[in-house]
């Protein structure tokens, strides 16, 4: 490892097959498993900021050190293809005593001028009820636990600030069609999205990578976040405030709905406007994080066409048209 480097994972990702590299990077995941004829391998995901990467581990491999999910490794190793998929496989591996935060994802977006505008948000709410509501729930300890949490653990915005990123994204686009259809109430609309992924915060626990907790896993953030705003609502009528009924119905159905069906998650299917277009907008943002992600990973190839992604049950077509204006 006395080389100096290392390869970006976007870099890494776009080399040839067969090309040797060598870098630095994050433990992400760490699979032990044995194989038919008795030997250990272990499966590794490894990253940096720009993205991740499968490894796979041999028992020919060089390792020193304990490979644990949090380290900082150097390795050298090959490229190739398999399951559809790149995949690196390592020569040697060295454990190295480096801070992990530079090899975080991070958002796109600086932390501080994504929190001015969340403040800005939830002032704008004029409903003094859903007002009300959002100040009892976003409490400081809260805000700074919201600020810091991821929005899934693999598939969009799984890093630390990603759900305040995805929040506010989901928010703006609830705005802009809140301007085409006057028929949506806007606070409401605006309060559901702010609220539709509360419940992530007890669902994951961010470690090196978000990490399902044991009530996430059991129950899910969809109905842990109606769970809290049912809570809530309780407190502001114990302490002598008030809350319409069916407003709290209408707020509870947009978290319970904002995944479409049954086969994503929600219990059932948004049955009114607003609770519509945020399970929409949810959806599109989640979807465009997907596609962008695709196109970065192939930013370096000339073939325009990314490998089948399983979980997608699709190609990608990353070509990107510039367009043609004029004094280009």
């Amino acid at each position: 490892m006395e080389k100096k480097g290392p390869y970006t994972v976007e870099e890494l990702r776009n080399l040839d097959i067969g090309v040797q590299f060598w870098g630095k990077y994050l433990v992400l995941e760490v699979n032990r498993r044995k194989i038919k004829d008795g030997r250990e391998i272990i499966n590794l995901r490894l990253g940096d900021s720009t993205g991740e990467v499968d490894a796979i581990v041999w028992d020919s491999c060089k390792v020193i050190g304990q490979l644990q999910v949090g380290e900082v490794i150097g390795v050298l190793a090959d490229i190739g293809f398999y399951n559809n998929r790149l995949q690196a496989t390592a020569k040697r591996i060295k454990i190295l005593e480096e801070e992990t935060f530079p090899y975080l994802k991070k958002p796109d977006v600086d932390i501080n001028i994504m929190i001015k505008r969340f403040a800005r948000i939830l002032e704008s709410i004029t409903d003094s009820y859903l007002q009300n509501l959002l100040q009892q729930i976003f409490t400081p300890e809260t805000k700074n636990d919201f600020f810091r949490a991821p929005a899934a653990k693999k598939i969009h915005h799984n890093y630390c600030g990603g759900l305040l990123e995805h929040t506010l994204t989901v928010v703006e686009l609830c705005l802009r069609v809140a301007k085409v259809y006057p028929l949506l109430n806007k606070d409401l609309l605006i309060t559901g999205a702010l609220l539709h992924d509360i419940g992530k915060l007890n669902e994951f626990k961010m470690k090196v990578v978000p990490e399902y907790t044991d009530e996430g896993r059991l129950i899910g953030h969809i109905v842990m976040g109606s769970e809290l705003i049912t809570a809530k609502i309780n407190e502001i009528r114990a302490n002598g405030g008030a809350f319409p009924d069916k407003l709290e119905w209408m707020l509870k159905h947009m978290i319970l709905s904002h995944h479409g069906n049954l086969e994503f998650g929600s219990p059932i299917i948004p049955l009114f406007p607003e609770a519509f277009v945020l399970y929409m907008m949810d959806n599109l943002d989640a979807k465009i994080f997907v596609f962008k992600e695709k196109i970065d990973e192939n930013s370096n190839s000339n073939d325009f066409f990314t490998n089948y992604d399983t979980l997608f049950g699709q190609n990608f077509y990353t070509y990107r048209y510039k367009g043609n204006s004029e004094g280009q």
